[in-house]
C-alpha cells in the first residue's frame, strides 16, 4: 500500500467516527422524549444531514485489485491486436507482390484508419478549433443579403454549367420545364404554402443536383459508380451459390433458349441473402455508424430534424419497410411533418434487397444506384414543400438519437434471424405479383371485351395509364411520341400496380428495341417509386405518395438533363449462347425430308 492510499483510508475512518458521534449525540438528546419509533426516525434524520457518506474499501495489495489477465476484455483486446497485425502483414505482402492490384484495399484501409483517428483523437479538437469559423458563418448566414448572394452565385454557376454542357444538345434542357412544372404543382398543393421553409428545399435540390452531377456527368464519378455498381452486383450474385444447391435447375436451368430461371427461386432469393448481411452489419454497429454519419451531413446542410435525416439515409440501404425500424422508439414524438417526410422518403427509395431483381429485368446498375442516392435529399425537399413544418420538433440533433440495439447474442443468431425475416418479404413479393398479374389480366380482358363492342379491341389497362401519364412523361424530356407513350405506360404501371411488373415490361421493351437509350434511362431512374400496397386512406399518406412520386419524376428529369450519351442495358439472365430447340427441330425436319426425297429418287 502506498502513502496516498493510506492517507485516503485514514480520512474515511475519521469521517466515519464523526458520523457515529453525531448520531449518538442526536439520539441521546431526545431519548427521554421519543419512543422506539421516534428514535429510529431521529437516526434517519441524522444520517440524512451528513453530506458525505464514506465508503470503506478493504485493504488489498495492488496485485489483488488488478483484473485477471484472462478476463474477456483482455482476451478481446489481444485478439483485436493480433487481427490488426495480421491484416497489415497481409497488406504488406500484397503490396510487395503487386501494388496496382492492392491499391483498392490499401485505399480502404487508409480510409478506415483516417476515420478512426479522426473520431478518436481529432474530432473534439477540430470542433473547438473551427468553432470561431462556424460562429462567423452563422452570423453571416443570419443576414438576408448574404443568403441572397450565396443563392445567386450558386444559381449562376449551375446556369453557366448547363449552358456550356448542353451547347450541342439543347433538347436535354427540356427536362427543366418538367422540373418547374412539378415544383409549381407541389407549391399549389402544399398544406401551408406560406409556412414553407426554403432552406431544406433549396439545399435538397442542390444536393440532388450535385450527386447527379458526380454520378452521371463527371467522368471520374461515373467510372466509380460503374465500379461500385458492378461490385454490389457481384456481391449479390453470391446468392446463387446457395440457390443452386437448394433449388437445382429451378434456379439455374439448362442453357436452352426461352428457358429462364424461375423468379421465386432465383432472383427473389437475393432478398434473403441481403437481409442477413444487413442484420450482421447492424449487429456489429457498422450500419448505425455509416447511417449516422450520412444523416449528420444531411442535417447540417438541409437543417432537417434528426429522425428525418436518419430515415432518408437509411432508406438508401434498407428500403421503406426496414428503414423506419431504426427510429421506431421516436415515432410517437415526431411531428406530422416529420412523419410525412419519413413516408415520402419510403415512397421514393429503392430497397437494396431488390437491386439485383431490377437489374435482372434489364435496368442499368449505375442508373439504379444513382437514383437511390439522388432520391434521399430530393424526397426531403419535396416533402417540405407539400407538408411544411409547423410544430416544434423534440428531436433536433442526430447525435441525440440512440439507435435500438440488436437482441441477438451472437453473429450466427443474427444471420439466422435476418434470413427468417427476409423470407416473409419474399413471400409478400411473390404473393403480390401473383395477385396483381391476375387482376391485370382480368382488367385487360374486360376492357378488351368492352372495346370490341365499339370496334376497339386493343383497349387495355396499360393503354389507359399511358394516356393518363403521357403529359408527365413528355415534360420529363421523352419527346418522341411513341417512346413517350411507352414510358407513360411504365410510369402508370409502377404507380397503380407494381414496380416489379413495370421493370419486367421495361426489360421486354428494351429487348425488342422499342425504347431508345435515353428513354430507357429515364424509365429506369423512375423505378424509385415503391408505393405501399396497403389501403392508406389518410390525407397524410396520400400527400406522401404524391411527394414521393414527384421526387422520382424530378430525379428522372434531372438525369435526362445531365446525361449526354446514355447507355442501354438488357436482361442479365438472357444467354445469347443457348440451345435453340426450334432451329434444331427445323434442321432435323429438313434433313429428314432431304433423305426421304433422295431415297424416292433412287427407287
Amino acid at each position: 500500500m502506498n502513502h496516498d492510499e493510506f492517507q485516503s483510508m485514514r480520512r474515511r475512518e475519521e469521517e466515519t467516527e464523526e458520523l457515529k458521534k453525531k448520531v449518538e449525540e442526536r439520539a441521546g438528546q431526545n431519548s427521554g422524549k421519543l419512543g422506539m419509533s421516534g428514535k429510529v426516525q431521529q437516526l434517519r434524520e441524522a444520517v440524512a444531514e451528513v453530506s458525505f457518506t464514506p465508503t470503506i474499501t478493504p485493504i488489498s495489495s495492488n496485485a489483488s485489485t488488478k483484473k485477471p489477465s484472462g478476463s474477456p476484455l483482455r482476451r478481446r483486446q489481444i485478439g483485436m491486436a493480433a487481427l490488426l497485425v495480421g491484416w497489415h502483414v497481409f497488406l504488406s505482402l500484397a503490396a510487395l507482390r503487386s501494388l496496382q492490384r492492392a491499391s483498392s484495399i490499401l485505399t480502404l484501409t487508409a480510409l478506415g484508419w483516417t476515420m478512426f483517428l479522426y473520431y478518436r483523437l481529432m474530432a473534439r479538437h477540430l470542433r473547438s478549433a473551427t468553432r470561431p469559423i462556424q460562429q462567423l458563418f452563422d452570423k453571416l448566414w443570419g443576414r438576408i443579403h448574404f443568403r441572397i448572394l450565396i443563392f445567386v452565385t450558386v444559381l449562376a454557376a449551375i446556369v453557366a454549367f448547363l449552358s456550356l454542357d448542353t451547347a450541342k444538345s439543347r433538347h436535354r434542357l427540356f427536362g427543366l420545364f418538367g422540373m418547374a412544372f412539378y415544383f409549381l404543382c407541389m407549391v399549389l398543393c402544399s398544406q401551408s404554402p406560406s409556412r414553407i421553409v426554403w432552406r431544406p428545399v433549396l439545399w435538397g435540390f442542390f444536393l440532388q443536383f450535385s450527386m447527379g452531377l458526380a454520378a452521371l456527368r463527371w467522368d471520374w464519378g461515373s467510372k466509380q459508380f460503374d465500379s461500385l455498381s458492378e461490385l454490389v452486383l457481384t456481391f449479390l450474385e453470391f446468392t446463387h451459390n446457395g440457390t443452386d444447391f437448394v433449388y437445382g435447375f429451378l434456379s439455374s436451368p439448362p442453357k436452352i433458349c426461352g428457358m429462364d430461371p424461375v423468379f421465386a427461386f432465383h432472383t427473389a432469393q437475393v432478398i434473403i441473402y441481403f437481409g442477413s448481411v444487413v442484420a450482421l452489419l447492424y449487429h456489429f454497429g457498422i450500419m448505425q455508424f455509416a447511417i449516422k454519419r450520412m444523416a449528420w451531413l444531411v442535417q447540417i446542410t438541409m437543417n432537417t430534424t434528426a429522425t428525418e435525416s436518419l430515415n432518408a439515409c437509411a432508406c438508401i440501404f434498407l428500403g421503406m419497410s426496414e428503414a423506419p425500424l431504426l427510429i421506431r422508439p421516436y415515432l410517437d414524438k415526431m411531428t406530422a411533418s416529420e412523419l410525412h417526410a419519413v413516408m415520402t422518403t419510403g415512397f421514393s427509395c429503392i430497397a437494396g434487397a431488390v437491386f439485383a431483381t431490377y437489374i435482372s429485368f434489364g435496368a442499368c446498375p449505375r442508373y439504379l444506384l444513382s437514383a437511390t442516392v439522388m432520391s434521399a435529399p430530393g424526397s426531403l425537399a419535396c416533402s417540405k414543400i407539400l407538408y411544411p413544418e409547423t410544430e416544434q420538433s423534440q428531436l433536433v440533433s442526430v447525435e441525440e438519437l440512440e439507435l435500438p440495439a440488436e437482441e441477438e447474442s451472437s453473429a450466427l443468431e443474427c444471420i439466422s434471424n435476418g434470413a427468417i425475416m427476409a423470407v416473409q418479404l419474399v413471400f409478400a413479393i411473390v404473393a403480390n405479383l401473383i395477385v396483381f398479374l391476375a387482376l391485370l389480366a382480368l382488367i385487360n380482358s374486360v376492357l378488351s371485351w368492352m372495346g370490341e363492342l365499339v370496334g376497339q379491341p386493343d383497349w387495355s389497362f396499360e393503354l389507359v395509364l399511358g394516356y393518363l401519364f403521357f403529359p408527365l412523361a413528355f415534360v420529363m424530356g421523352v419527346t418522341n411520341p411513341e417512346e413517350t407513350f411507352r414510358v407513360a405506360q411504365l410510369m402508370g404501371t409502377k404507380t397503380a400496380l407494381n414496380e416489379f411488373i413495370a421493370y419486367k415490361q421495361l426489360g421486354q421493351m428494351v429487348a425488342r428495341n422499342e425504347l431508345s437509350s435515353r428513354s430507357a434511362m429515364i424509365a429506369t431512374i423512375l423505378g424509385g417509386m415503391a408505393p405501399a400496397r396497403k389501403r392508406l386512406l389518410s390525407q397524410l399518406a396520400l400527400r406522401a405518395l404524391l411527394a414521393g412520386s414527384i421526387s422520382c419524376f424530378m430525379t428522372a428529369s434531372l438525369a435526362g438533363i445531365l446525361i449526354d450519351q446514355p447507355t442501354k442495358c438488357g436482361p442479365r439472365h438472357i444467354n445469347e449462347k443457348c440451345f435453340n430447340v426450334s432451329n434444331f427441330l427445323d434442321r432435323n425436319s429438313s434433313i429428314t425430308g432431304e433423305m426421304s426425297w433422295s431415297r424416292t429418287n433412287e427407287l
